[in-house]
């Protein structure tokens, strides 16, 4: 907690990861006028709020009501493999909204309060898919770390990460605290079960 709190606290900023969407077809036409499509937003689901952002998502009566009626998750395809009847066709037809992906990211847009945010994740994860059997889930999950993956190696390349492309604003940010130069990440997924007791048995995430 002392480094969240040496991290975030001076600059009293939170840390949301956010981008302006315009490719996943994720927006909702219906939303509008309450969510106007120029406030939408996606980024990660992790993130740290200050007091100030926490209690607007807490008090919020208007963000959340539209994305209740209008940003729904479509179906999972492994659910889909289970069922003993076809999978309707209305079911591929649906729009298909990732509400943890967006709320949070367009609630603070609509707020106005993009300022007081930095734009980067504080969850490091890592999206390297391509080996993935599935072609129905590549990429919708980041790598999960197992046992042999918990080393002092994988630790270490996490910490001295410094910077950060965002690929859809081809930009680059170079991660800072309080003016000078630090770690981009606090945190970090996904780590299975015993990586995790792995971790904390050796220290490793201590060490340097």
């Amino acid at each position: 907690m002392q480094k969240v709190t040496h991290t975030r606290k001076p600059k009293g900023l939170s840390g949301l990861s956010r981008f302006a969407d315009t490719k996943a077809g994720r927006y909702n036409p219906r939303m509008d006028p309450v969510i106007p499509v120029e406030n939408w937003r996606k980024g990660s689901q992790w993130a740290v709020l200050i007091k100030k952002h926490a209690e607007v998502v807490v008090d919020d009566e208007v963000v959340l009501p539209e994305f209740q009626k209008h940003c729904r998750r479509r179906p999972l395809p492994e659910f889909w493999r289970d069922w003993d009847r076809p999978i309707p066709a209305e079911a591929w037809k649906a729009h298909n909204c990732i509400p943890d992906e967006h709320y949070v990211q367009t609630l603070l847009a609509q707020s106005g309060l993009e300022e007081e945010l930095t734009r980067r994740s504080v969850t490091h994860s890592a999206w390297d898919l391509s080996a993935s059997k599935d072609r129905e889930r590549r990429g919708w999950h980041p790598v999960t770390y197992k046992v042999s993956d918990a080393t002092t190696r994988l630790i270490k390349s996490i910490k001295d990460i410094d910077n950060i492309y965002y690929e859809t604003e081809n930009r680059r940010e170079w991660c800072t605290s309080n003016g000078k130069p630090a770690p981009c990440f606090l945190f970090a997924r996904k780590f299975t079960r015993g990586a995790g007791l792995k971790l904390l048995d050796s220290s490793l995430i201590a060490s340097k």
